[in-house]
Order: C-alpha cells, then structure tokens, then sequence
C-alpha cells in the first residue's frame, strides 16, 4: 500500500484525470448505491464509493465465470479444461456480496495515508464517470448503471489502455478484490483449498 500512489498517478495526464473526477460533483455522478451489509459502519469509502467498488467486484468475480475468460486473462493462454473447470467451481462459490468483501476492502483500506486514499477515491470516481465513459467510447452512464456486458467490456477498457492511469487503476481494483475474495475462508471450499494448517502452525507454537 505504500507505493499506490506512485502506481495511480504514473504520469501527468493520469494526475490531471485523477483531479479532474474528484472536481465533479457527487451529484452529477449518479451513482447507484449500494445497501451496506446489516452492522456495517464504513471507515473508508463513501456510500458512493463503496457501490462503485462492489459493482466492481461483482464483475471481477461473477459466480457464473462470464468474465474470467481468455479474453480477459493476464497470463499465458489458458486450455479450454482449466477455464470450464473454473466455471464450474465458481458456480457454487460464494458471491462478493456473500462475504462483504467490500466491507472487507473499506476496512483493510482504512489505515492508507491521505495522499494515496485521495487518488484512490479519485480513481473509483473516473471509472464511475459516464462523461468519461462517453469519451473514451462507453456507454453514456456510470459504470454502476451500467448492464453486466457493459461493465465487463469497461473493465477490459481499462486494462488494456494505452493509459496507465486506467491500467494500473485496473489492476488496483482487481489485485485487491481477488486477495480479498481468495483469501475469506468462506471460499476456501470452491477451490478446493482445505485451509490453514492448523495442527502444524499448533505444533509450531508449542
């Protein structure tokens, strides 16, 4: 976390969008919100915010698998048995929402220092920009007004920019609600993980 503000503003045009969204006016934004989770108070985001970054995670980690597909992989190219293989675990995991990973994010985020929390918050209201997303060829709506085809399409917008602002925005939001999401025992089960070892770190420790 302490290098993130290095990461969002990689170059002058990226800290000149990054101003630019946080000068827009909430209400022009448009934002649909999200309900917090029962008992969920936010330390980090705004109400804003947070239904930004869990429209966001609901893409990034749709149980249905439409979005990690080759298209949209990082890495080498993935076989055919390994990407329906993944499809089908993800159909019976939890969802985003299930866990309040954005809850979880709010919290984890809340110790950044001021500087980097300002350009994050700034970045989530670029990509909830629908004057943004209207020039950069998007639908003209916020990316949490958006369809499910339309998000994703505005995800692999980002991560493939020639700009690094988007591209490393992307990843930010990715790297970040995938930790989350994998590391919630609540998912432990649909990737076949078992778990901490438990009876090793006990023994460990006597």
């Amino acid at each position: 976390m302490t290098s993130r503000r290095g990461l969002l503003k990689k170059t002058l045009g990226g800290a000149v969008l990054l101003a630019a969204a946080g000068a827009v006016p909430l209400a022009l934004r448009k934002t649909r919100l999200r309900a917090l989770a029962p008992g969920r108070a936010l330390l980090f985001f705004t109400p804003a915010e947070y239904s930004v970054w869990a429209a966001v995670a609901d893409r990034i980690l749709d149980r249905n698998a439409t979005y990690i597909t080759q298209e949209h992989n990082d890495g080498p190219p993935l076989p055919a048995a390994v990407l329906v293989e993944a499809a089908e675990k993800r159909k019976t995991a939890p969802t985003p929402v299930a866990i309040d990973l954005t809850g979880k994010a709010d919290a984890f985020l809340a110790p950044l220092d001021a500087a980097s929390a300002k350009d994050l918050k700034q970045l989530l209201a670029l990509f909830d920009s629908a004057l943004f997303s209207l020039v950069t060829g998007g639908p003209p709506r916020p990316f949490t007004q958006q369809e499910p085809a339309e998000q994703d399409a505005q995800l692999k917008a980002w991560q493939t920019s020639r700009l690094a602002i988007r591209r490393t925005g992307y990843q930010a939001m990715k790297r970040l609600c995938c930790a989350i999401y994998y590391g919630s025992p609540e998912t432990y089960a649909s990737i076949g993980y078992p778990g901490p070892p438990y009876d090793l770190v006990k023994s460990v420790m006597k």
